[in-house]
């Protein structure tokens, strides 16, 4: 394990796979690989639902892989690969995700926020945070659970980006220990050859550069879906200005259980800042 990537001195031959966790600043690595490698290179499926219409062959002919994705859905690119992801402190994705939501919902005008594919924003928007975290309707208790729910345990454990709905069960009926699956995740994690924090993105363009061999914009151009409304800092505070009771926070702490020790095994604080985790290729 290294602290510091091993990068090619001239273009790489390998394939890209980024591995875009929602709020992970996923939109601005995404641009700057549609950049680097030229969109006819870049797959166009960006989630499951459009991956699982292409054929092996069809899916082939890319180079780069970029969207929230079955990990395992991949498998079947053939050839070298380099594979990476970005992280955000767990408890700080939440509320990231959470007032992004809030956010987008607020522009939408009140008869689209009533149509049935935008329920999600309407409830972040309508709903007091306890009623959003801790109660709501079915389909947005399976929103939330898929997507906070120690989603990165899950996700890397898993290998799937519904890995919850696959392995919660198996947790609850104790065929699977919760520390046996934080192993499972960080023992896939490790099979990565990057992962780097959110708040470091400029080694995550100087990799990109380096891989492409392309000259691609300043970091600052990819900036894209930043919360700019509500500041990281200033999150916890807002959410407790919105109603939030002590309710909402111990979800949130039920939710980042697993994570935040991912999180600390992923980036130990012997890393001072710590920025990127690096490991072999797996062979």
């Amino acid at each position: 394990m290294s602290d510091m990537p091993t990068l090619p001195s001239e273009v790489d031959a390998r394939r890209v796979f980024f591995l875009h966790i929602p709020k992970t600043a996923g939109q601005s690595v995404h641009a700057a690989l549609v950049n680097a490698y030229g969109a006819d290179a870049v797959c166009p499926a960006r989630v499951n639902e459009q991956l699982v219409r292409l054929g092996v062959r069809e899916l082939n002919r890319y180079r780069v892989f970029s969207g929230h994705l079955d990990w395992s859905l991949l498998d079947c690119v053939r050839g070298p690969r380099y594979v990476f992801t970005v992280l955000r402190e767990p408890r700080d994705r939440i509320l990231s995700f959470y007032f992004y939501l809030r956010e987008q919902a607020a522009k939408l005008s009140g008869e689209d926020l009533h149509k049935p594919q935008h329920q999600g924003m309407k409830a972040v928007l309508e709903l007091s945070p306890d009623d959003y975290f801790c109660g709501g309707p079915p389909h947005l208790r399976r929103f939330l659970d898929d997507h906070y729910d120690n989603f990165y345990t899950y996700y890397f454990a898993g290998r799937h980006y519904r890995g919850r709905q696959s392995l919660a069960g198996q947790v609850q009926q104790k065929l699977l220990s919760r520390e046996q699956l934080i192993e499972l995740a960080l023992d896939n994690l490790g099979t990565l050859d990057a992962v780097f924090r959110v708040d470091d993105m400029g080694r995550v363009f100087g990799a990109i550069r380096a891989l492409s061999g392309a000259s691609i914009r300043g970091d600052e151009a990819y900036r894209v879906n930043v919360n700019a409304a509500v500041a990281a800092g200033e999150r916890a505070e807002r959410l407790k200005a919105l109603g939030a009771s002590t309710r909402t926070f111990e979800r949130l702490k039920q939710w980042c259980t697993m994570d935040e020790l991912l999180w600390q095994r992923a980036f130990p604080a012997a890393q001072s800042p710590p920025s990127a985790l690096l490991v072999e290729s797996a062979p």
